[in-house]
């Protein structure tokens, strides 16, 4: 929410009541703004006046009223690889009319970009990275997008990245997943060799690229090819390998470990088998197996709460696809049999955070479906072009809460009862 477009109320009438003594009390406020318990009315709370613009916006109220407040799926970009720029895909939500009123403001489209294709890399936390192809030579830095920002203050063009270390690279470029964190992005390059795995990080703060980590290692077995699912969480970087396991990386120690799959679960094709990030350092695993998507779940240290040993895989959920999306995936006219669902690929091609949801592509049709995974409730997002068999991606973007606030400088945020 831009500082122009914000109009405070006159100073409060200073009255010697209880109610006064209440809301002009910072400590108070600072109790009561963060159990507000609608978004819309916490903003509407800011705009009272300065006081309470300052309670509502300082980072103790923010954090205590996001951790009782849910991400929203506002929609998601799909990219496919070399065809288009990204697409942005609005998903509504009927219930949530707060929402609807960020998809009309938000700037959330880059058909309007002149310049050559682009890609995402990543998108969290109401932010999107991104960049240039690969495919033209041009001298362009990545750029982080806010859609929810106003226009002239939603967008900012980051340094241009140092130069490769290894073909093929970066490997992936990651937002970073803990508010504490100051840095922009990390740039990962990985290589490999049979069971010798090379590895740098790159990482921007304040505007300059420095190397964070650069590291090599002998595995117990060959990874063959690291593909480019990869995700940062707590502070280690997850990657999906064609050899059945899942890489990890950790950023402080520089130390790569191996997370073996759950049993009885291995990697068919890219898309059968997807990491998702989770709260608490728990991570999840999409499995596709012919008719069936499972969900596993593993704890990745010891202080998470939730019911599983640390190295210990948990079976969360066994969908029957045939029975959820059905209706998605037709073989002329008419729903496939169970040798038809068998041979069928069905692909994972996004994920949210804590297993909450998953995009499918259906190889059939070219349908791209969601599905929330408590409820599933099943529906079509997306159609491929029958022409287009470029590999496809889907990131979800989330509406984090609350919406970020004006800063109020030095002179107004010191003693003030207005």
């Amino acid at each position: 929410m831009s500082s122009k477009a914000m109009m405070l109320s006159p100073l409060l009438v200073e009255e010697d009541t209880a109610a006064n003594k209440v809301l002009t009390n910072d400590d108070l406020l600072g109790e009561i703004l963060p159990r507000i318990h609608c978004p819309s009315c916490l903003v509407c709370a800011a705009l009272t006046c300065k006081r309470w613009l300052r309670n509502a916006s300082n980072e103790t109220t923010i954090h205590r009223f996001r951790s009782q407040m849910l991400s929203h799926l506002l929609g998601v970009y799909i990219s496919i690889d070399g065809f288009s720029n990204p697409k942005f895909v609005p998903l509504p939500d009927a219930s949530r009319p707060e929402l609807a009123v960020a998809l009309r403001h938000g700037n959330f489209s880059f058909n309007n970009m002149d310049s050559p294709l682009l890609s995402i890399w990543d998108c969290r936390n109401d932010r999107v990275l991104y960049g240039f192809s690969k495919s033209f030579n041009v001298a362009l830095g990545p750029a982080l997008r806010a859609p929810l920002r106003c226009p002239g203050e939603d967008t900012v063009i980051l340094s241009p990245q140092p130069s490769t270390t290894w073909p093929n690279c970066p490997h992936a470029m990651l937002l970073p997943d803990d508010d504490s964190d100051d840095s922009s992005c990390y740039r990962v390059d990985i290589s490999n060799k049979d069971r010798t795995v090379c590895a740098k990080v790159f990482v921007i703060r304040a505007g300059t690229w420095t190397i964070h980590l650069s590291t090599l290692a002998d595995l117990a077995k060959s990874p063959q090819k690291i593909l480019t699912m990869t995700l940062l969480m707590r502070g280690k970087i997850y990657m999906m390998t064609m050899a059945g396991y899942i890489l990890t990386l950790d950023i402080a120690t520089t130390r790569f470990s191996i997370v073996d799959l759950p049993r009885g679960v291995e990697f068919k094709y890219t898309g059968n088998l997807v990491p998702c990030r989770g709260d608490n350092s728990v991570l999840y695993l999409f499995n596709v197996k012919g008719d069936k998507l499972t969900v596993w779940f593993q704890r990745m240290d010891d202080n998470s709460s939730i019911g599983s040993r640390p190295g210990e895989w948990i079976l969360r959920d066994t969908i029957s696809l045939p029975e959820t999306c059905g209706h998605l995936m037709k073989q002329g006219g008419g729903p496939l049999d169970g040798q038809g669902w068998e041979e069928a690929v069905v692909s994972v091609v996004g994920v949210g955070d804590n297993a909450e949801f998953v995009f499918l592509e259906f190889e059939e049709t070219g349908v791209i479906g969601y599905m929330h995974l408590k409820s599933r409730k099943v529906k079509k997002v997306y159609q491929r072009h029958p022409d287009n068999d470029f590999s496809i991606s889907v990131l979800p973007f989330m509406m984090v809460w609350p919406v970020v606030f004006p800063e109020l400088g030095a002179d107004e945020g010191e003693g003030m009862q207005q």
